[in-house]
């Protein structure tokens, strides 16, 4: 089982996300009860509470307030959407830690004058509030799509903030960071639909 204390020092980190990001970060950084198992359990938990709250809206639109189709083909059902949602925001996860794993070795750096290299998880943390919106599917559109910008450009805010607080990355800096994200991104998608396209080619 957790600990309690451990599960308690999570939710503390996901509060201070809100109310005073910089001793998120350093809660993360500087207590040796957490690592990147508990920001794993902390996203997940998150991630969970998408089909929960989408089914509780479905059947609030179902049973109060009588809504039976989605639109003129789709009919409501009290799942509708939950394992999209689900994965969804798992694998925005995945590529959230992409990201992270791109950030710390996406550069040479000199050891003598940073033996440390950068932290990890940094947008593993910032982008909590992200998948912490996932209780917003409770409500009915347009709320949780609008949460959802929110909660992206919040979180993007969030690793904004400390990179230029703790790495001095000006704006510029993070903006290119995520132009080499985007490009890599492209990269990775790139090859299996080259491997593709090659197959299709020879066999057909």
């Amino acid at each position: 089982m957790q600990k309690v204390s451990t599960v308690a020092s999570r939710m503390e980190m996901i509060r201070d996300l809100f109310y005073s990001p910089m001793s998120a970060f350093e809660s993360y950084f500087h207590k040796t009860d957490l690592g990147g198992r508990d920001l794993w359990l902390a996203h997940l938990q998150l991630i969970l509470l998408a089909p929960v709250a989408k089914f509780i809206g479905n059947l609030i639109q179902i049973l109060l307030f009588k809504v039976s189709t989605v639109d003129e083909e789709t009919r409501l059902t009290y799942t509708q959407g939950m394992g999209t949602l689900f994965f969804f925001y798992l694998g925005f996860y995945v590529v959230v830690r992409l990201v992270d794993s791109f950030r710390m070795y996406h550069q040479m750096r000199d050891r003598t004058k940073d033996w440390e290299g950068p932290e990890p998880h940094v947008f593993m943390i910032s982008f909590l509030p992200f998948t912490s919106t996932a209780i917003f599917w409770i409500f009915p559109a347009p709320i949780p799509l609008a949460m959802l910008g929110v909660g992206f450009l919040y979180s993007l805010h969030l690793a904004y903030y400390y990179l230029s607080h703790r790495k001095e990355w000006t704006s510029f800096d993070f903006l290119f960071f995520l132009m080499k994200v985007v490009l890599f991104f492209l990269v990775l998608l790139s090859v299996p639909l080259f491997v593709y396209n090659l197959v299709r080619t020879v066999l057909f």
